[in-house]
């Protein structure tokens, strides 16, 4: 899995599974998750709308974002994992944690911060689906307000910034 992948995974793969249209038709060949995990599923969208964004957010990302690309470190495989089983998996490398150390982040920071921002970006340029928890409001204020942070963040990502 490459940097890219990962960071759009973690940010995205928390909210996409339950989305309500998703969640009541699995694809064929799929099954369908358990009332179990729908909830795990939940319980993770929710936490990431409401976790709230430090204010020095894009500046400890984008520099944490860059130096793990720069010694090319690859973050663990988190497909269909909760955040907090996430979050063990990142506090477990070896080669990422120093980096995170050496800029102020715990795994819990790293892994919720690009779920949230990632969340909050998409849901920010498109309309939320039914059901959807709401966003904090303050990650809202400060993503509005640093515009060329939040584009720089997304490249890092190696993403692209949809418009609405």
């Amino acid at each position: 899995m490459t940097f890219r992948t990962y960071l759009l995974a973690a940010a995205l793969s928390v909210a996409l599974p339950v989305l309500p249209a998703m969640a009541q038709q699995a694809p064929a060949g799929q099954q369908q998750p358990t009332d179990e995990q729908k909830a795990m599923m939940m319980h993770d969208i929710t936490a990431a709308a409401q976790y709230r964004l430090p204010n020095n957010f894009f500046t400890v990302m984008i520099h944490t974002i860059r130096e793990i690309k720069a010694r090319n470190v690859t973050p663990p495989e988190s497909g269909n994992l909760s955040l907090s089983q996430t979050i063990e998996r990142t506090a477990q490398m070896d080669r990422l944690m120093p980096i995170l150390r050496e800029h102020g982040l715990s795994a819990s920071d790293f892994v919720m911060g690009i779920t949230t921002f990632g969340m909050t970006t998409a849901l920010m340029h498109q309309q939320a689906p039914k059901g959807a928890p709401a966003l904090n409001p303050a990650n809202i204020k400060l993503i509005n307000a640093h515009p060329q942070e939040t584009e720089t963040l997304i490249q890092e990502m190696g993403g692209q910034l949809s418009q609405p």
